[in-house]
């Protein structure tokens, strides 16, 4: 004797599948909205560092003061959107060694709702001899 589904359980499989559908479809979107704050901080913060980098370099070679290697950085942190203080930025020079180290957090946002969901903490150290 064959059991066959009348269509009433057919449609109630249909609405129990489509809502999952809908469930999985929603965490995805979630997922990909935090995903994508996090890789735009991350983004902003590798720029961050390549120019930190470059500036080092070069203040080094024509032997810039450190007042002016902090306004450098802190110009380019506001660029990029970095909550980034003056005195979060440490330069210092011993002989022909210049370091720079540079500690600060920031929010990582979901993009639609500019919500904070996790705050993310970067520090650099560059030390460059000439």
């Amino acid at each position: 004797m064959e059991t066959s589904e009348n269509p009433l359980q057919r449609g109630e499989k249909k609405h129990r599948l489509r809502l999952m559908l809908a469930l999985w479809l929603a965490v995805g979107v979630v997922y990909f909205l935090l995903v994508s704050g996090y890789i735009a901080v991350s983004m902003k913060d590798r720029a961050f560092n390549d120019y930190m980098d470059y500036v080092v370099g070069l203040a080094l070679m024509e032997h810039r003061p450190a007042k002016e290697i902090r306004s450098l950085l802190l110009v380019k942190a506001d660029e990029l959107s970095i909550p980034l203080q003056g005195e979060q930025i440490k330069v210092d020079t011993k002989g022909r060694t210049l370091r720079v180290v540079v500690d600060y957090e920031t929010d990582v946002r979901v993009p639609l709702l500019n919500r904070k969901v996790y705050r993310k903490r970067f520090s650099h150290d560059i030390t460059r001899t000439n």
